[in-house]
């Protein structure tokens, strides 16, 4: 039985996606996945901007994993909240620890401390517990922009493995069917993030990882590729119904 086609599932894999589905506004949140900030290296962490004025969120909610520890290796330019309180040690005993499960970063002016070096951006790291009690560890890269935000809240969504069976070729194909259907159009950023991915996924980079290079969330890739192997009995988009 084939998915039926319908706006609204387009809209809900957006908002997964954390895109915007406006090609001029800006996004408010943009989704990583779990897997892409637990990287052995702080160098393909993804990357948290703070803007002058503004604040920016990290939620884990989606993860249902609590903050338990967190470090940021400039604070000179970066002041940290949490949604709940985060005791500094295990030795406070006035601080009654919460469950965060949101970081609120604030860009702050520069601040002098002797002997810290000063660099273009810096690295926040967050140690997490899940519900089982197991502990992981996130890395992000702290970038400064200018301007405007791009968007207010970067989302950790648990790792949504795409299906091996779905490749490339299903996703090109139910680009196309969405397209035809008027729920995407060729000026929209996502639209342009998905050639990313085709290029990158065609040229021989794992899916996953072409999905991660080219800023598309797993679930967006899955539902356009299952959308595009539904469609490879179809007749051809340019064919008329008889």
């Amino acid at each position: 039985m084939k998915t039926p086609w319908t706006p609204w599932i387009v809209v809900g894999a957006l908002a997964l996606a954390g895109i915007s589905s406006h090609p001029a506004q800006a996004q408010s949140a943009y989704s990583v996945s779990a897997s892409h900030a637990q990287g052995l290296t702080g160098s393909q962490a993804p990357v948290i901007h703070l803007w002058p004025g503004y604040g920016t969120n990290l939620s884990f909610i989606p993860t249902n994993e609590s903050i338990v520890r967190v470090w940021i290796d400039d604070p000179s330019r970066v002041a940290l909240d949490f949604d709940q309180p985060l005791c500094p040690t295990a030795a406070d005993s006035g601080c009654v620890s919460g469950r965060p499960s949101v970081v609120h970063l604030r860009r702050i002016q520069g601040l002098s401390f002797e002997n810290l070096p000063r660099a273009s951006g810096t690295l926040l790291t967050v140690i997490t517990e899940t519900a089982g009690g197991n502990r992981r560890l996130y890395k992000f890269r702290i970038a400064f922009g200018t301007g405007e935000p791009d968007y207010h809240t970067v989302v950790v969504n648990p790792t949504s493995p795409i299906h091996p069976l779905l490749g490339p070729g299903d996703v090109r194909r139910g680009l196309q069917v969405a397209e035809s259907r008027g729920l995407i159009a060729q000026n929209q950023d996502l639209w342009n993030r998905l050639q990313t991915f085709l290029r990158l996924a065609q040229g021989g980079l794992a899916v996953p990882a072409a999905a991660e290079q080219a800023g598309v969330s797993p679930e967006v890739i899955t539902r356009l590729a299952e959308w595009g192997a539904n469609a490879r009995d179809d007749p051809p988009l340019n064919s008329t119904a008889r």
